[in-house]
């Protein structure tokens, strides 16, 4: 690439920026004019998206994108009218000036991509903004033409206009030509960051002064140990012990005994003076780069505001798609976080957004026959809260529809009716985040699938932030994001467990407590504890990470407990010890580890220790798992584990295995199923070893008889009970049953469930 190509592909990258500018700004005086027709304000309004759209225009012109230009020439036309009182504001109209406002990006992008042919639709829209500019010309064929207004369209011909890229070079793709990616940064911050520099230039001249000091030192010592071995090679001791006279002797030691005593002192008194103020200059240099630090965070940091102001357009379109009344109202915009955190949370706020539009705010007769206003609110607010920020979307709509959802859940089996019922209005709601439960009635662009609150919640946990939801019928729905202000570092609280240090995000740590085995409960096959009047599943992190177990589960001195929370769960995590709070950088996992389970990335430490990020939401998940509830601790116990025994019923009858599937399970048994004997035979071989087994005998592929059989001719499983349940009554069958080596025989003419419970208690 030449250096004029360079120099208009730089110009192309500000005009990015700049239109983008442009855009937004024309977006909010079309939105608040269409909001408000009358405001006093209207006039000046007018004049500023006025001025937008011709320096939107000129901009584009200058560097030769000719249908940008096209666009917003047609814009500034149709505005020119309407400032001067010949052309009426209609929801049409701003429907095609939001529309034009679209392919502006939507022609930027193409270029982007290389293609210079601007899209079909584009071209359509240049036509409707000509016929919109004839119209007006012909209702006031009297007045004076515009200057500029008859090339409102000139862009449209037989010839479709192509933007003039410059030369691309030869080793460089299009793709490659969009340039690096940038940030504003306000002068305030700047000035803030070169005041540190400053403060780092005077440290670094202290520093000099330090080792000019300390090579002083070193001199000195240098020049005392050469006088030692002068005096010791020439024998000067050997040489005062033949001297004449004791006292002289004496006289002489004592001499040199002072001399090196004396040097001794200001060896040390020199040393002490440099630690001092090498102390003293560590300390602050410490300062000064803590200070840095942040400032470095704040060039990152932007404003909130710098992704909301798109989604005021969104709203209105989705309120006049549906027929609605909605306000959109963003408080807390000026509040600031990193760049990388607001590019990664717009896509989920977005679809929060579109969720409150489309399942909250209902029709205006609705909400009057509610006694409401014909127009819904949805709030979007945001406020720091320590090193968190707390971002809240609030809507006055009808809430969530709890019994919907139940139904929703039990239709997908995610519940059994019987859990529906029995959970509590929070555990409900939560069931909103579930992948595939929907309760819309039809799917369609916006909702309906069921995925969308699913990867919102992800996303969220990706980033170390929570994500929680609060509803009320009838009076509306509030869901509220927490994610920390920055990832450049964050605070984690270091643990050990399994010998082994780990971190947990510390805007996730709710408390840390020390219990007593004794207060250990058993909910639900899980270990618990009650923590402000509520129970909270409890799980050693060693469990968790699948490490050595060695924590003492019946310590005289109690447990560690660390209460955590994710979205609106919480868990009590127990650990070896706390070995205190650091702030730290965390780096991800690489594509390999990408997706080991509890583990959020790794950093380093000042001592080179390796240190695992522990991952909240991925800990709470693991410890709500089937197979890790059934190996929850009773207390004072430190390898028996309390856990439901595991049966595994064998029928090709679907109404069979359901049966005794349901007594199976109302009896306190885990039940697992297969359809016939070679599938039993194949999860025994996976590992999947029950602790009995209740087996039909007719039944394809491998019968109960052949099954038996080889269970119980292998030694890895003829010491799990086997059950036949069947029609075959005759001694015959019976007899070669317990030939086959079945422990019991059950004819289904005389079942009886209780005698099934009965005889598996035996058993097991």
């Amino acid at each position: 690439m030449g250096l004029s190509e360079e120099i208009r592909q730089r110009l192309i990258n500000s005009f990015k920026v700049e239109q983008a500018e442009h855009v937004q700004k024309i977006t909010d005086g079309l939105l608040a004019l269409e909001n408000n027709p009358a405001a006093d304000n209207r006039q000046s309004l007018l004049n500023e998206i006025f001025r937008d759209a011709h320096s939107l225009k000129g901009s584009a012109r200058a560097v030769g994108m000719v249908t940008v230009a096209a666009l917003g020439h047609g814009l500034e036309s149709l505005l020119l009218s309407a400032k001067e009182g010949r052309l009426d504001f209609t929801p049409e109209l701003f429907d095609l000036f939001y529309q034009t406002l679209d392919s502006v990006e939507l022609v930027i992008r193409e270029v982007e991509k290389g293609n210079a042919t601007p899209p079909t639709k584009v071209l359509m829209l240049l036509a409707q903004l000509e016929e919109a500019a004839a119209a007006v010309a012909e209702e006031q064929a009297a007045a004076p033409p515009d200057s500029e207004a008859a090339p409102a369209a000139a862009a449209v011909s037989d010839a479709a206009p192509r933007e003039r890229l410059p030369a691309a070079h030869p080793s460089t793709s299009p793709a490659n030509t969009t340039g690096e990616e940038t940030i504003r940064v306000s002068v305030s911050k700047l000035d803030a960051l070169m005041s540190q520099l400053s403060e780092l230039l005077a440290a670094k001249t202290r520093t000099d002064q330090r080792l000019a000091e300390i090579r002083e030192l070193r001199d000195f010592a240098a020049s005392w140990n050469k006088q030692w071995d002068e005096m010791r090679t020439s024998h000067t001791l050997m040489n005062l012990k033949a001297a004449d006279g004791q006292e002289s002797h004496e006289s002489a030691i004592s001499e040199f005994a002072l001399t090196n005593q004396s040097l001794l002192r200001a060896l040390a008194s020199g040393t002490n003076d440099i630690t001092r103020r090498f102390t003293n200059d560590n300390m602050h240099l410490s300062l000064i780069i803590d200070e840095f630090q942040e400032q470095i965070k704040r060039i990152r940091m932007l404003p909130i505001s710098t992704i909301t102001v798109s989604f005021n357009r969104m709203i209105r379109d989705l309120a006049r798609q549906q027929g609605k009344q909605i306000n959109l109202t963003v408080t807390g915009g000026e509040t600031e976080l990193d760049k990388r955190i607001l590019e990664q949370i717009k896509d989920p706020l977005i679809h929060l957004l579109r969720n409150a539009a489309d399942h909250g705010i209902e029709p205006a007769a609705a909400r009057q026959e509610k006694g409401k206003e014909p127009a819904g609110t949805i709030t979007l607010s945001a406020h720091q809260q320590g090193s968190s920020i707390v971002i809240q979307i609030r809507d006055d709509g009808n809430g969530l529809d709890l019994d919907a959802i139940r139904q929703a859940a039990v239709k997908k089996q995610v519940l059994s009716a019987r859990e529906a019922k029995e959970r509590s209005e929070a555990e409900i709601r939560s069931l909103i985040f579930h992948s595939g439960l929907s309760t819309s009635k039809t799917v369609t662009d916006i909702s309906g699938r069921g995925v969308g609150l699913d990867v919102v919640r992800t996303n969220i946990e990706e980033l170390q932030g929570t994500l929680a939801v609060e509803s009320e019928t009838g009076k509306g729905t509030c869901f509220t994001l927490t994610m920390p202000l920055t990832l450049a570092t964050t605070r984690g609280l270091l643990v050990k467990a399994g010998q082994q240090n780990f971190a947990l995000p510390l805007n996730t740590v709710v408390r840390m407590l020390r219990i007593k085995p004794t207060e250990i409960a058993t909910l639900e096959d899980q270990s618990a504890i009650s923590y402000q009047g509520k129970p909270i599943a409890l799980a050693w992190l060693e469990d968790l990470l699948h490490l050595p177990a060695t924590s003492e589960r019946d310590s005289e001195e109690g447990l560690i407990v660390v209460i955590v929370t994710a979205a609106d769960l919480q868990l009590g995590i127990v650990v070896d010890s706390l070995e205190g709070e650091q702030e730290m950088v965390v780096k991800n996992m690489g594509n390999q580890l990408a997706r080991v389970g509890g583990i959020a990335g790794a950093t380093i430490l000042g001592s080179g220790e390796v240190l695992l990020m522990l991952h909240t939401a991925d800990l709470i998940k693991l410890a709500a798992r089937t197979d890790f509830r059934a190996k929850g601790r009773a207390a004072g116990k430190e390898t028996e584990r309390p856990h439901r025994k595991t049966i595994l019923v064998v029928d090709d009858s679907i109404t069979t295995r359901t049966l005794e599937k349901n007594i199976l399970e109302a009896a306190g048994y885990e039940v697992e199923l297969a359809t016939d004997g070679e599938e039993a035979l194949g999860h025994l071989v996976s590992g999947g070893l029950p602790d009995l087994i209740v087996s039909d005998i007719n039944m394809p592929n491998l019968d109960g008889f052949e099954m038996t059989a080889q269970i119980k001719n292998d030694t890895l499983y003829r010491d799990i009970p086997v059950i036949l349940v069947t029609s075959l009554d005759s001694p015959a069958d019976k007899a070669r049953g317990i030939e086959a080596g079945a422990d019991a025989y059950i004819v289904k003419g005389s079942f009886d469930q209780g005698d099934l419970l009965e005889m598996i208690q035996n058993l097991i």
